[in-house]
């Protein structure tokens, strides 16, 4: 199968542009769920500097509830299916918003940043994705709301 180069890119823009959201949105209620466990954990995450900035947001805490809940709301949205309403539209725009703060924040934290962080990075381009996909030229209803 020798498939030319315009054949690639032909067939990653179908993907990107016209595939499913679940695998996104289902990584990100992975990651988020995770992310809420491991800061319930016993011991002190937040001591290492990485997550410095973070911490001056918020405790383990907060940010366990916030990450819990982000998880719970995206697990409802992808059972509920309808990717496009808007609340799934705001909820997307808040979700993007999320991952880069904490990206952002690890980024800011430490230098060099810590090569483990970029499975995070890669979740926050994915939420980007999903609010592009969801709807972003409709960003305003969340505005009007």
């Amino acid at each position: 199968m020798n498939h030319s180069a315009s054949d690639r890119i032909a067939r990653f823009l179908s993907i990107a542009l016209y595939g499913s959201q679940h695998s996104a949105r289902t990584l990100l209620a992975l990651a988020e769920m995770v992310w809420c466990i491991t800061l319930l954990l016993p011991g002190d995450s937040f001591s290492r500097p990485t997550y410095a900035v973070m911490q001056s947001f918020g405790d383990e805490k907060m940010w366990a509830a916030l990450f819990g809940s982000v998880s719970l709301i995206q697990w409802a949205i992808l059972f509920d299916g309808r990717y496009h309403t808007k609340f799934a539209v705001c909820f997307a725009a808040a979700n993007m918003v999320f991952w880069w703060v904490v990206v952002i924040s690890m980024y800011l934290a430490v230098t060099p940043p810590p090569v483990a962080i970029s499975g995070e990075l890669a979740l926050a381009i994915g939420a980007s994705w999903v609010y592009v996909r969801a709807g972003w030229g409709d960003a305003e209803r969340c505005i009007d709301a």
